[in-house]
């Protein structure tokens, strides 16, 4: 009998579990269907955005789990609720260039996941991306003291808010406002509501009180779109309600936008103002329509844009020289300033009738084709010299051409009637005379029978005839 062969089985060391990262862990507990389950993930979230440095594929992670769980929230009170504790982990990182990383991650995943959001859900997902902003912006205003601060420090919180400035840049740049073909999205959805909030939730956190060189910082990528993009729906919206903002609801000119919402309950006594270098984004608008990189679709506006907002420094000039003539009393009544000369306020009353009005400026500014940025006097006086010599070298072109038509010689005996208007009854061309039908000499009866003037022909006689040569006299013969 053969014997039985034995398999003996190797034992090794039971396989170990593999560990599950604090980000995924986090990600798998927001996405379940239990309240407090979501509610304990988020507040373990917020710990370790304080305590720890999170890489950005683990932000990723975590933002992909907090989108599910967003989407699968009902009832408006606590999806609020839960977009605001979202938005706040932004300011909860040591370090700013987390936050940057955590905002980037944010647009990344809401671009990419943005088609599979029905019109049920939108709403929510547009509040988390005002909130969103809106913390974003109070990273500007979490770098600036609360106390006076040495040279020293004021230059590095100034460095600080620089780079957080650029930083926002960058990051708005690459995601929202991204002109290349190969953008995650293929939509505009979240561009155009970003549009709509942007200048909102910039004032609600700095109340105005910004450099103008900051403002004009962020607002970069909004210009940048307007230069290379194709999406024409876009750029009107990025026109309408940025830079037309900047000239009506944020400005000193007491005018509001066309899309202006007053808001409800809310009394506040200053207005709402931004400072606004208008002189700047004029160059800049300038620059931007003259470069070769520019779409040739996008010139106009750019061109459009520049002109407005060169009239809005215009306008703001003549507001400045206003107010420095004012004085007030003890009482707060207006009276007038002894230092300054009446005669000094008494303009050209062709000034008074040029105002700046911002709801005509859409309609006169064409803005193509214009490249001069400033014309000096001298400048339109030569060109009012050049349409000058223009208009002498046509008047002069014209005589020649009235001389250029002489009438015909008096010799010419076969003339066609005035009163012809038919173009194709042309006079036609004499016949060639034989030997035998020489010319006779004039003699007394033929000087008398020259051709005459024809009469003007009445209306049965003014029908299409063919006009015949002269007739020619033949030499008398003798017998």
């Amino acid at each position: 009998m053969e014997e039985e062969t034995k398999v003996v089985k190797k034992v090794g060391p039971a396989k170990q579990p593999k560990l599950r990262t604090i980000d995924v862990e986090i990600a798998q507990k927001l996405n379940t269907g239990s309240s407090q389950t979501k509610s304990s993930a988020l507040f373990k979230l917020r710990s370790v955005v304080k305590n720890e440095k999170l890489t950005e594929i683990q932000l990723l992670k975590i933002w992909k789990g907090l989108f599910l769980s967003l989407y699968n929230t009902d009832k408006p009170i606590v999806q609020e609720e839960f977009s605001k504790n979202i938005s706040k982990l932004t300011t909860y990182f040591k370090d700013y260039k987390d936050s940057l990383t955590f905002i980037k991650c944010f647009f990344v995943i809401l671009q990419k996941h943005w088609d599979y959001i029905d019109k049920y859900r939108i709403d929510k997902f547009y509040s988390l991306v005002r909130k969103m902003l809106n913390s974003s912006f109070q990273l500007l205003k979490k770098k600036n003291p609360q106390h006076e601060v040495d040279s020293k420090e004021e230059e590095a919180r100034l460095n600080l808010n620089e780079q957080i400035y650029s930083g926002l840049v960058k990051i708005f740049k690459s995601t929202v406002l991204n002109t290349s073909p190969d953008s995650i999205t293929n939509t505009n959805g979240i561009l155009l509501h970003f549009a709509d909030v942007y200048l909102e939730e910039l004032f609600k956190v700095t109340q105005g009180h910004m450099e103008p060189i900051n403002l004009t910082k962020i607002l970069l990528p909004f210009v940048n779109f307007l230069t290379k993009s194709e999406d024409d729906v876009s750029c009107k919206r990025i026109k309408e309600r940025i830079f037309d903002r900047l000239l009506t609801t944020y400005s000193p000119f007491d005018k509001k936008d066309a899309y202006y919402l007053p808001k409800v309950g809310v009394s506040s006594s200053t207005p709402d103002i931004f400072p606004t270098d208008y002189e700047m984004f004029s160059k800049l608008f300038f620059k931007c329509a003259s470069s070769k990189d520019t779409l040739e679709q996008n010139r106009k506006t750019l061109y459009g844009l520049k002109n407005q907002f060169k009239r809005a420094q215009a306008a703001l000039e003549e507001l400045e020289e206003l107010a420095d003539n004012i004085v007030l009393d003890e009482n707060g009544d207006i009276v007038e300033n002894p230092n300054v000369n009446p005669e000094d306020l008494e303009g050209d009353d062709s000034d008074d009738d040029e105002e700046f009005d911002v709801d005509q400026m859409d309609s006169e500014d064409s803005g193509e084709g214009e490249f001069d940025d400033e014309i000096d006097a001298d400048d339109a006086d030569e060109l009012d010299e050049e349409l000058e010599e223009l208009e002498e070298e046509e008047e002069e072109e014209e005589e020649e051409e009235e001389e250029e038509e002489v009438p015909p010689p008096k010799n010419f005996k076969s003339k066609p009637s005035p009163t012809l208007k038919n173009k194709q009854q042309s006079p036609a061309k004499t016949a060639p005379l034989t030997k035998k039908q020489s010319p006779a000499k004039p003699t007394q009866a033929t000087k008398k029978q020259q051709p005459t003037k024809p009469a003007p022909l009445s209306k049965k006689q003014q029908s299409p005839v063919k006009v015949t040569s002269p007739k020619v006299t033949k030499k008398p013969t003798r017998k």
